[in-house]
């Protein structure tokens, strides 16, 4: 997105079903069937061209993903494309240049088509088997060269088999290279009935492609099933795939199985990302395959429609073949650099380091939760770890993505769910509660902080009301809120967790308090006022409820003393001091150990160095014991996890706030004016350390800022270019 307004233009109208004329808009086509088993279709079709077009663009919707070829070349380098939208709601469409890819004469367009999101068939507990859209991938587009439609997409178009047998976003995918240039079952193209209601509009998310590449750190022969298994250690926990080079006879097939661990013999772990998937016989979880051609000195391959979430990959050759090659690739939106942190810390250096891999691993076109187990766009993780995206990464135009997708997927009564795309069956009134809501709120505000754009904001105004509204009905008797989830995979010890009415009551009293905001901005004063007085109600009622006096709160745990301070406002006046000083002893009480949840664990570092206890923040994120952020480090994934223990997952962005308190709070570039266009320059010196520096772009240009010790002496960085006023 390119912040054009609110609205969001179509440029592509196609035809809703088949009552449409010969002349109006492209028709939805697809390869027919869509059963598990069957191959990924290629629609197609040959055109002759008497001279080559001075400008050539396929624009084509896609309900699924694609790949688009022209005279056998790859239009683009996009990969898992188009971005998921919510899809009974919305479709994205593609625009590709395809002007230096044609020939005078005879050529050939070819659309390559993967389930994606759009035919999720394997069974798991959210209901994607069974949602309302699900069926074969389909597309609508047309050729225009110099301004006129040359061909659009009809039912003149031809249908035929690919060697991709079988593909499927969490399964894996298997290709048949003996069936390369075969034109399989050509059949025409089917005519679709596409009446789910979604509409279409361009692709506005930043796109998925192939990036850093990971070698092998170790091999392990796995002897007791025979010398051509092995396992391969790539050192890394990263979103992607494998690419392979293999030589050997036609019908010899290379197996690749995926996993983020293995057990104590060394073999696959597999039971974390079988836990919600349900493989069945014929096709495993993570699961590649490769049927070799078998050409003369090798053949490379990498999958198309699938990703995985590994660090291991165990390779099984049948037959007479050898693996010549392989290569991990990492598959992530990409984004551009916003922001660079260097520290002489290199416990925090590495937490840094694995907080980015965490975060891109979790945003292959839409923020995730974990890139193996679920691949689900959980709100509660993106909501978290927003600023800490904003800050490393230009990724504004993703979060408008998914903040759409909200926008889609919200029910009339004002309800949100907590997973984007969701199902029926899945998603509202349980895990959506408002800590995971709260995405609704979060994505406009930090836009408009980061980049001074409130067009998002206006776009989800409406939707932001209706949710407060129906917020309303949701209050108990006190004016309080108590659903959904709250400080979620907390460490408490012995004690039970924080209260989720607690959390709830506090994250509804910042909505008020941001739409209060918007409403003002927006010129409904008297709106704002109600948001104004409702924020202070709850304000009133969660004292009463929780504060005991004397700077406690609840049962004194870490989550429920720092929530009333980083909710700004709603600790009870003039209690302030008093509670931080409480968290702080509370926290050296622990030895700076994590005993907090999500939550938690972003609120109660800043609060600390709010109030002057900055020291004790960064002692919790770099001692070494569990829980804490350190620990896992010691298991050289390179990346965050989802539980303190390490039990789960091994690649989670939920605890990744680290790295927004970095450049806020270590190197203290603190934003006073939306689009940096006024900062303060608030940094705090640590114990023990030698300097903190980061750079961060702003719509101005760039800012450089931190500190070093020298010669004994602590020196300061603030450069910023101009038209940033800087408050020291």
């Amino acid at each position: 997105m390119k912040s054009a307004g609110i609205a969001i233009v179509a440029t592509l109208v196609c035809a809703a079903d088949m009552a449409v004329s010969a002349t109006a808009a492209p028709r939805w086509i697809s390869g027919g069937a869509a059963a598990p088993e069957d191959p990924a279709p290629i629609l197609a079709k040959e055109f002759c061209l008497d001279a080559k077009p001075a400008q050539a663009v396929f624009t084509v919707a896609v309900a699924g993903w694609c790949e688009v070829y022209v005279n056998g070349e790859k239009a683009g380098r996009d990969v898992l494309s188009p971005v998921v939208c919510q899809p009974d709601r919305r479709t994205s469409s593609l625009s590709l240049d395809v002007t230096n890819m044609l020939r005078t004469g005879t050529n050939t367009l070819e659309v390559w088509l993967g389930n994606g999101w759009q035919n999720s068939f394997t069974a798991d507990p959210w209901g994607f088997a069974a949602a309302p859209w699900i069926g074969a991938p389909r597309i609508c587009g047309e050729l225009v060269c110099d301004g006129r439609t040359l061909f659009a997409t009809d039912g003149e178009w031809l249908a035929y088999d690919s060697p991709i047998v079988f593909n499927s976003l969490r399964n894996g995918e298997c290709y048949d290279a003996r069936k390369e240039g075969e034109r399989a079952n050509e059949r025409p193209a089917t005519v679709e009935k596409y009446g789910t209601g979604a509409f279409v509009s361009p692709e506005d998310a930043v796109p998925c492609r192939e990036g850093e590449t990971f070698e092998p750190k170790s091999v392990v022969e796995r002897l007791l099933y025979g010398p051509d298994i092995h396992i391969y250690d790539f050192g890394a926990n990263i979103a992607g795939w494998c690419e392979i080079e293999v030589e050997g006879e036609a019908g010899a097939k290379v197996k690749l199985d995926y996993d983020e661990s293995v057990n104590s013999r060394g073999l696959l772990r597999g039971d974390n990302r079988r836990l919600y998937i349900k493989a069945g016989e014929k096709r495993p979880i993570s699961h590649d395959e490769y049927i070799l051609a078998g050409r003369p000195g090798g053949e490379k391959w990498h999958p198309r429609f699938t990703y995985h979430g590994f660090r291991y990959v165990q390779v099984d050759i049948r037959g007479n073949a050898r693996l010549k090659s392989i290569r991990a690739r990492f598959v992530h939106s990409t984004f551009g650099r916003a922001g660079t942190l260097e520290t002489s810390d290199a416990t925090f250096a590495a937490l840094q380091a694995a907080t980015e891999r965490s975060y891109l691993s979790n945003f292959v076109g839409i923020p995730t939760d974990c890139p193996h187990r679920e691949k689900n766009g959980w709100t509660g993780d993106a909501q978290l770890a927003m600023e800490t995206g904003l800050w490393n990464f230009d990724a504004k135009d993703s979060y408008v993505h998914f903040l759409r997708m909200m926008l889609d997927a919200q029910r009339p009564n004002g309800a949100v769910p907590c997973i984007l795309p969701c199902t029926p069956k899945f998603g509202y009134f349980w895990g959506s509660g408002p800590a995971y809501d709260a995405v609704l709120f979060e994505i406009p505000w930090q836009i408009y902080r980061f980049y001074g754009d409130d067009a998002p904001a206006r776009e989800a105004y409406d939707a932001m009301k209706r949710y407060l509204a129906y917020m309303s009905a949701q209050a108990d008797e006190d004016g309080l809120y108590a659903y959904g989830l709250g400080d979620w995979s907390n460490w408490y010890k012995d004690m039970p967790g924080t209260p989720v009415r607690l959390t709830d009551s506090a994250y509804v009293y910042q909505f008020n308090r941001r739409l209060a905001f918007w409403a003002e901005r927006f010129g409904e004063a008297e709106y704002a006022a109600d948001c104004t007085a409702a924020a202070e109600r709850i304000k009133v009622a969660f004292n009463k409820a929780f504060y005991r006096g004397d700077g406690l709160y609840g049962e004194g745990r870490l989550t429920e003393l720092a929530a009333p301070l980083y909710f700004k406002g709603l600790c009870a006046d003039g209690e302030e001091e008093k509670v931080a000083k409480r968290l702080a002893l509370a926290v050296r009480a622990n030895a700076h150990e994590a005993h907090f949840g999500i939550l938690g664990a972003k609120w109660t570092p800043r609060v600390l160095a709010d109030y002057g206890y900055a020291d004790d923040a960064f002692k919790m994120f770099v001692q070494p014991n569990m829980p804490g952020w350190a620990y896992n480090l010691q298991f050289g994934d390179g990346t965050l996890r989802e539980s303190w223990d390490g039990v789960d997952s091994h690649n989670h962005i939920m605890f990744g706030d680290l790295s927004a308190w970095a450049y806020e709070y270590a190197a203290g570039i603190v934003p006073l004016e939306p689009g940096f266009s006024k900062i303060a320059f608030r940094p705090h010196v640590l114990e023990g350390i030698d300097s903190f520096i980061a750079t961060h772009k702003t719509p101005s240009g760039e800012i450089r800022a931190g500190w070093r010790r020298v010669d004994g002496n602590v020196e300061y960085i603030c450069e910023t270019p101009e038209g940033i006023e800087v408050v020291k």
